[in-house]
Formats: C-alpha cells, structure tokens, sequence
C-alpha cells in the first residue's frame, strides 16, 4: 500500500478556480439593465419630453457616481469586460477551430434574423434607433447581417447596437489564434495586445476615412475585453494577481488615452471612470454564488441578454413615437419593456436554442 503521507499535498489555495461562474450571470442582468435604461432614458431626453425616470437615472445614478448621462457606456462596457471574462474561460477547453464554431453560432443566426426585419421597420418608416434612417436597400440589409455595414462609407447602422459584435469577432479571432500560448505561456496574448493596439491606433490615426476609423476602434476597444480576459487569467490563477494588476493598468491607460485623443468613443468625459467601475464589479461579483446568482430568474435572464440587446431598440422606440402622445408614459414604458422582453424570448427559443443545440448534436456526430 502506498503511504498517503509521502504524498504532496496540494493546498486549496493552490488548486485552480474552475466551473461554472455564476456571478457573470448576474453581471449579464445588470449590464442589460443599463443598455436598456440607457436607450430608454435617450428616447426622452431626444424628445424634450419629462419622464421621472430619466430623472431618476440622472440625478441619483449619474449624478451620485459621476457616470455619462443617461448610463451611457456602462452596460457595453459591462458586457465587453465580461465577454473577456467568458471567452477565454471557454477557450480553455476548447480547439481554435470549435472555439470560433461555437462564437458564430451564437452571434450569427439571431443577427440573421433580427437584422431584416428591423431593415423591414426602417423601411416602413419606423425610427428603431436615435439616428433617423432613410429607405434602406437589400443590399444594406446583406451588409448589416454580415456586419460589413460599418465599413460602408457613409455607414448604415441599421441594428444599431451592433458595432460591438465586430470588436468582439475581432477579439474572438486573436483568442483563438493565441490558444496555444494561453495554455502554456497565460500572460503573453493578453500582454502581447497592448502594442498591437497601439499601432493600430497610430497607423489609422494618419487617415480620415470611415474604414480606419472602424479599425482604429479595434485598437481602442480591444484592451477592454482583454482586461475581463486579465480577470478570467487570475480568477483561474494561471496569472499571478500583480502580473494581472500590471498588464490591465496598461490596457487601461491604452484606451483612456485612445479615448482622449482618437475620439473614438465620444460618449462623454467619465468613459474611463464608468470602465473603472465596470471592471471592479466585474472582480467582485465574478466569484458571486448566493442564492440570487445562483437563482434560475438571474440564469434565465442572463440567457437571454443577448436577445435583448440585438432587439430592445426596435421594440422599444417604434412602440414609444406610436403611443408615447396617446397614453401614460408609464404605461407605454412598460409596454415597450414588455414586448422587448416577449421577442427576446421567443428569439431564445426559436432561435438561440436550436442553434446551439444542433451545434452540440454535429460535434457528438462527428467525435464518433
């Protein structure tokens, strides 16, 4: 018999963090939340129109924490810190190529469904975002489904809050093609993207054009989500926390400065201080497993955040400039709330969840 005390023991401390993070779910609640209140808020205040809940938000939020008006930025900058957080946990166990089927398959079918039918709304003269829209063609609507509308020149929103996804395939592709060296070697993707950042910052800054101004907002975004992926890193303990510390200080300083200088957020003067306050929920809720986080409202909910960020707007303004002047704003406040959070759910079921349910079934498939 072996002779378990000649055994090394391994401390707790030393073993790695891993399993489901269910404080990301609620991370996912609030940052919905904020990008709903956010749009919510604008639609008053683009109005000239009173509403005590724009008050509210003003006066009590960002008054109290010195954010932007209206929450702006908060929520994307919540969901991009913790998509960094996610990712590169997932990438873990994942291969590059798996990885990246698996990131497709949940972004792409539901843009391919929500995207023409708010081309339809566009096109039948309904404002779905804070931007008017004129007549949109078939091609737009082509564009839009594969993102390529932010390279158009001039661009056409159409689903407005897109432009994340295009940072975030950015980043997608970077943490696959460093998987290798994220195993072996943790600290050196996330390490090795500040200067790739920063050139691309310098480089497109010596041009005026809306593609480079596209790129350009890889460089600035970027550090963002690779200071959720310095959070997953030391959360699993494959980064030491002052490594962790030092290298997203410097992500945090890259986009500060491509804030200040590229412009390339223009979403008011507390960008860096809501990106500050963002990532400190991130570390404090990551590790989250009480009763709320782990409660099957706050999961379902976080299931289905995506679906409410691609459909809020299209559900909420439409809905508002149809009814605001008929009825209570209240009313028609929870209304829009309402009809945003029943096509968010039928999108999950019809949509998100066969997508990847017929994804898992062609992996087992092709494993035997």
């Amino acid at each position: 018999m072996t002779d378990t005390l000649t055994k090394p023991v391994v401390p707790p401390a030393a073993k790695p963090a891993t399993g489901y993070m269910h404080g990301l779910d609620l991370l996912r609640v609030i940052a919905s939340v904020c990008v709903v209140l956010t749009h919510l808020t604008a639609w008053f205040t683009l109005r000239d129109k009173d509403f005590w809940l724009a008050h509210w938000v003003e006066r009590d939020v960002v008054g109290t924490l010195h954010l932007n008006p209206r929450l702006s930025f908060l929520g994307v900058a919540l969901f991009l810190v913790v998509s960094g957080v996610v990712v590169t946990h997932v990438a873990d166990r994942e291969k590059p190529l798996q990885f990246l089927r698996r990131r497709v398959v949940r972004l792409l079918p539901l843009l391919w469904v929500v995207t023409p039918l708010v081309w339809l709304l566009i096109n039948l003269g309904f404002q779905v975002s804070s931007a008017k829209e004129s007549d949109l063609t078939f091609g737009d609507m082509i564009s839009g489904m594969f993102l390529v509308n932010y390279f158009q020149d001039p661009f056409v929103a159409l689903v407005a809050v897109t432009w994340t996804l295009t940072i975030q395939i950015v980043f997608y592709a970077y943490v696959a093609a460093t998987i290798p060296a994220l195993r072996r070697w943790p600290w050196i993707p996330p390490l090795a993207a500040a200067p790739l950042c920063f050139i691309t910052l310098l480089i497109t800054d010596q041009f005026s054009t809306n593609t480079s101004h596209q790129i350009g907002q890889f460089g600035a975004y970027l550090p963002v989500l690779v200071i959720g992926q310095l959070i997953s890193l030391v959360h699993s303990r494959k980064v030491h926390p002052l490594a962790g510390v030092a290298i997203g200080a410097v992500h945090f300083v890259l986009f500060t400065w491509a804030d200040k200088v590229g412009g390339y957020t223009s979403q008011g003067d507390s960008v860096p201080r809501t990106l500050f306050i963002a990532v400190l929920l991130t570390i404090v809720l990551v590790s989250a497993s009480g009763p709320v986080t782990r409660s099957a409202f706050v999961r379902g909910w976080s299931k289905r955040t995506y679906a409410i960020y691609l459909v809020h707007l299209s559900c909420m303004y439409p809905l508002f400039d149809t009814l605001m002047g008929v009825l209570d704003p209240n009313l028609v406040a929870v209304m829009g709330l309402a009809l945003t959070a029943l096509v968010a759910e039928v999108l999950h079921r019809l949509v998100e969840m066969p997508a990847h349910n017929a994804t898992r079934r062609w992996e087992k498939r092709t494993k035997r």
